[in-house]
């Protein structure tokens, strides 16, 4: 069985939000298990493609190649010019005819580009098995955030019908596929629930790191709704009130919003509040970042997991964080401060709270490094055995139990 893996968001720039970071381990993660090909779909070809070195390096150690901070980590390898340089100098890669029965054609991250029309079709056309990872409906539920892209995230949904397998991050992303695939009048696909593990990986014994600071770190993308602009009022209560404590952003920028929150992060520095963005960071930043704070927020509105989440806790450090859908399915565990995160007044008192309760602070900290989440040797046991079993399913002709 050979395997090949669409890693066109990880391979093209440094960008190692959520969705990349997962899509580089599983690869490094799948290759010690199996023969795992990456390949990128090129725009302008409208076609796949196998990686160069560049691409390789990206993939596998992207900090190598770019290691300072950055707002937009995605433009220097996800723009017209470098996509066309990718299509005149990398080799095409012919999935018609290069991949057959034997073979896993996997899709870890979501595609809104052409693929989500060309896909379905070249599924179709060849006998491959398709395994395919879901991770949240937010453009098509926040419709009233994202507007016009949730068109192409409508798109991207119903062409997941195509595949033979889709693996959600969560209950609730698996929810949200099945009833969205209901109202397209899409032919549901066998689905599972898999959870992400722990990314960064480090073990939570002893007292926490940061207990004495009053440093609290918002791991996010500057997207809509991440809802920083609610977190900024809450803040801007408490500094107000004179608690002293110093807000850490670290995220890229998006082109959603219309820079709002940057702008509001500008005007909180001009008044001389205690806020910085670090923008896109390395690896060994954010992890210095997390032993250095007190606590984590994770204001978000709507997740299809909420990594971050798992991260602070993780590293022994409780989140303040709603408990709606996959927020919940993460927060209830223990480790978390739930609140209604739509609320400044709510947020407010959370972080008032875990700032000045020393018993509360110890409490949450104690629960957050009792948590235990699944490892990657896990994962990726159960994620070969779907591929197993979607082979087991083709062969008798009849669909995977949902």
């Amino acid at each position: 069985m050979k395997l090949f893996l669409d890693v066109t968001s990880s391979c093209t720039s440094v960008q190692n939000t959520g969705m990349q970071r997962m899509t580089r381990r599983i690869f490094a993660e799948l290759s010690r298990r199996a023969a795992v090909t990456p390949i990128c779909w090129n725009k302008i070809g409208r076609f796949y493609q196998r990686l160069g070195s560049t691409e390789h390096k990206l993939l596998t150690r992207p900090f190598d190649v770019r290691s300072r901070p950055t707002t937009r980590p995605e433009r220097r390898g996800q723009n017209p010019i470098a996509e066309l340089r990718r299509f005149v100098l990398l080799p095409r890669f012919d999935f018609i005819n290069l991949l057959s029965e034997e073979d896993v054609f996997i899709s870890p991250d979501t595609h809104h580009d052409s693929r989500r029309k060309y896909l379905p079709s070249l599924i179709g056309r060849t006998r491959v098995r398709s395994v395919a990872i879901f991770h949240d409906a937010a453009r098509v539920r926040l419709a009233s955030v994202y507007r016009s892209r949730g068109r192409h995230q409508r798109e991207y949904i119903a062409s997941l019908a195509a595949f033979d397998l889709v693996i959600c991050v969560s209950l609730e992303a698996q929810d949200d596929l099945r009833d969205l695939w209901n109202q397209f009048g899409c032919k549901a696909a066998p689905t599972s629930v898999e959870p992400w593990p722990a990314e960064l990986e480090r073990a939570a014994s002893g007292p926490a790191s940061g207990a004495r600071s009053n440093r609290v770190i918002y791991v996010s993308s500057l997207d809509p709704r991440k809802n920083h602009l609610t977190l900024f009022s809450a803040a801007e209560k408490l500094w107000a009130e004179g608690l002293d404590f110093e807000l850490h952003l670290i995220g890229r920028a998006t082109n959603i919003g219309g820079g709002e929150v940057p702008s509001a992060v500008r005007k909180l520095r001009r008044a001389g509040r205690p806020i910085e963005w670090l923008r896109h960071v390395d690896d060994k930043t954010l992890l210095r970042e997390y032993d250095d704070c007190r606590f984590t927020v994770y204001p978000s509105l709507m997740e299809g997991y909420g990594l971050p989440i798992v991260e602070s806790l993780v590293h022994g450090k409780p989140c303040i964080c709603g408990a709606n859908g996959a927020l919940g399915e993460v927060a209830r565990g223990g480790g978390c401060l739930i609140v209604d995160q739509t609320s400044a007044a709510a947020l407010a008192e959370g972080i008032k709270m875990l700032l000045i309760d020393q018993q509360l602070y110890s409490r949450l900290s104690n629960e957050a490094r009792a948590r235990k989440f699944r490892s990657w040797s896990d994962y990726i046991d159960k994620f070969l055995t779907h591929l197993e079993l979607t082979r087991a399913a083709d062969v008798a002709r009849v669909p995977i139990s949902h």
